[in-house]
């Protein structure tokens, strides 16, 4: 009886090890990894999460408020209130508060400091980036991208994820 049951746990390792989730899930882990490496090889002046924001901010300029900020990279309203106020006081953002709904809510505006930034520090991360997917045909990173959000909303689905 005890050999069926251990044998019944491997396959479940195994079928887990082999499964799409913990493949995303090992993915993530690399890629914060990764990420931290980047930043340390580079010198970089801010991490690549708040060059995520900073960018953006940049593409919805004087239209995006803290909280859909918080939305879109997927951190609560505290941590994303710490990135900006470290990106307000390198001079790369400025948050305006004006009456939303009724509500005071940050309206995010990048400086030219920011925009700078962002053009710094794509020339150091594109080529890097460029490294990885360009081991992969164009329409095989599309599909892994499609993919993605496929699973993706069908997570927010199950679960009813409110992010």
């Amino acid at each position: 009886m005890s050999e069926v049951l251990v044998s019944t746990n491997n396959e479940m390792v195994e079928g887990f090890v082999n499964s799409l989730y913990y493949q995303i899930m090992l993915t993530e882990k690399y890629a914060k990894v990764f990420s931290k490496q980047l930043e340390e090889k580079y010198n970089l002046p801010i991490t690549l999460e708040e060059l995520t924001a900073l960018s953006i901010v940049s593409q919805h300029n004087g239209e995006i408020h803290q909280r859909k900020l918080a939305q879109i990279i997927l951190k609560d309203r505290a941590n994303t209130g710490r990135m900006l106020k470290h990106l307000e006081q390198q001079e790369l953002i400025s948050r305006e508060e004006q009456t939303k709904n009724k509500r005071q809510v940050f309206v995010l505006t990048i400086t030219d400091k920011g925009l700078s930034m962002i053009n710094t520090l794509d020339k150091i991360i594109k080529p890097v980036f460029n490294r990885i997917s360009q081991r992969f045909p164009k329409e095989k990173m599309e599909s892994i991208k499609t993919g993605l959000m496929g699973v993706r909303k069908v997570m927010k689905e199950i679960l009813d994820i409110d992010i």
